[in-house]
């Protein structure tokens, strides 16, 4: 089976609907479909008798779309490793906080050599396991009717493109009298009945697409700017697509204190009052100010040019958006991804 990966960044502040939209997208691009090839073999008579026999015989070829999921949030540090901030104000005093909201809070080792590994072969390493899928979300806002009928119409509109890319490809070889000379995919023709497939990845994360990083460092940078260079570093090199769900701060606000809790890597973590005031949502604002027209995340206003210079998608309306024109949206981000990675290939 020959394997083609793509890595999908799927970033936004806390709440925003990110893990509910990879699950959904999860469900929906889990497909198969077949097509039929026709394959010509040459055989002489005999070593001796320059007669030949051609038989031409029908081959299927299955074709893969599948999905899974990686979080941002399986690349935490230990409990204890997590650094502690003070926090204040004036409707919570000042204290001392974990800051799990923060690029400090992360394993940015761990998480280059895992998205290296799926690029590379597919697949996770042996030895990762995620806690996320541990964590309870709320419903998604679309019934399971809605949701196959999504995947139905993502499976008539990948047999098309797979059917289109099999015709474009013997085209290509068509007036090539070589049998093994290579197809779109690289692979000889006579080897076209083998099974195909296409993985995508999707990475969610709060923190994907930090600032970039200025050439030259300033006199006194801040502790955090290696890291967030690195980040950024991972983040170009790495994914293929960067995709962004807005929510407005009081969204965040309201879906967070609506949450149970996360599993940590050695134990639950509940916020604490004024967690989500003190420490998410101004984390949130100064890591991804770049985004926004003059760096005002309150207002709310992207700076679509600059976005777009840095290769992220942002999701329109603001945070406006139900989840069902949020997955229409998405869904069209990873059919155009699909194409163009058939394309190139």
């Amino acid at each position: 089976m020959s394997r083609q990966t793509i890595l999908i960044g799927l970033s936004g502040p806390s709440s925003s609907g990110k893990t509910t939209l990879a699950r959904l997208l999860r469900t929906i691009f889990d497909l198969e479909v077949s097509t039929t090839t026709t394959a010509t073999t040459t055989t002489t008579s005999t070593p001796t008798t320059t007669a030949t026999a051609t038989a031409t015989a029908a081959r299927p070829t299955r074709w893969k779309l599948t999905l899974f999921v990686l979080h941002e949030d399986d690349f935490y540090k230990t409990d204890q490793d997590v650094p502690i901030v003070s926090a204040s104000s004036p409707e919570f005093g000042t204290r001392d906080l974990q800051d799990w909201d923060c690029v400090e809070s992360l394993d940015l080792p761990l998480l280059e050599r895992t998205l290296r590994h799926v690029r590379d072969h597919g697949t996770l390493p042996a030895e990762m396991a995620s806690k996320e899928d541990q964590n309870a979300i709320g419903p998604s806002g679309i019934s399971d009717s809605e949701v196959a009928r999504v995947k139905d119409q993502v499976a008539a509109w990948f047999d098309r493109v797979v059917q289109d890319h099999v015709a474009a490809s013997k085209n290509q070889n068509q007036n090539k009298s070589d049998p093994t000379t290579p197809d779109l995919s690289g692979r000889a023709t006579s080897n076209i009945g083998d099974s195909h497939e296409i993985r995508i990845c999707v990475l969610d994360g709060f923190l994907l697409y930090p600032e970039p990083p200025e050439p030259t460092l300033s006199s006194s940078p801040s502790s955090s700017a290696p890291l967030l260079a690195h980040l950024h570093d991972i983040s170009r090199t790495v994914l293929d697509r960067r995709l962004f769900l807005p929510v407005t701060r009081d969204q965040m606000l309201s879906r967070r204190l609506a949450r149970t809790g996360y599993v940590t890597l050695e134990g639950f973590w509940v916020d604490p009052p004024g967690y989500v005031e003190d420490i998410v949502w101004p984390n949130y604002a100064r890591d991804h100010a770049w985004m926004f027209v003059g760096g005002d995340v309150e207002a709310g206003t992207f700076d679509q040019a600059q976005c777009r210079q840095q290769g992220v998608d942002v999701c329109p309306g603001q945070g406006t958006l139900d989840m069902r024109h949020v997955l229409d949206w998405a869904v069209a981000r990873l059919e155009d991804a699909v194409v163009q990675k058939l394309s190139s290939s």
